[in-house]
């Protein structure tokens, strides 16, 4: 995993956490797409 998709991981985490968004949805939608970058 490069640093640059690990910023990018945390900043969504961040931003669906301010969004109120549960970190199960998070997980699920940065799951696929780590499977489709593949």
């Amino acid at each position: 995993m490069s640093v640059d998709l690990d910023l990018e991981w945390v900043h969504l985490m961040i931003s669906a956490k301010k969004a109120g968004l549960p970190v199960e949805e998070i997980r699920r939608f940065l799951h696929e797409r780590a499977l489709q970058a593949m």
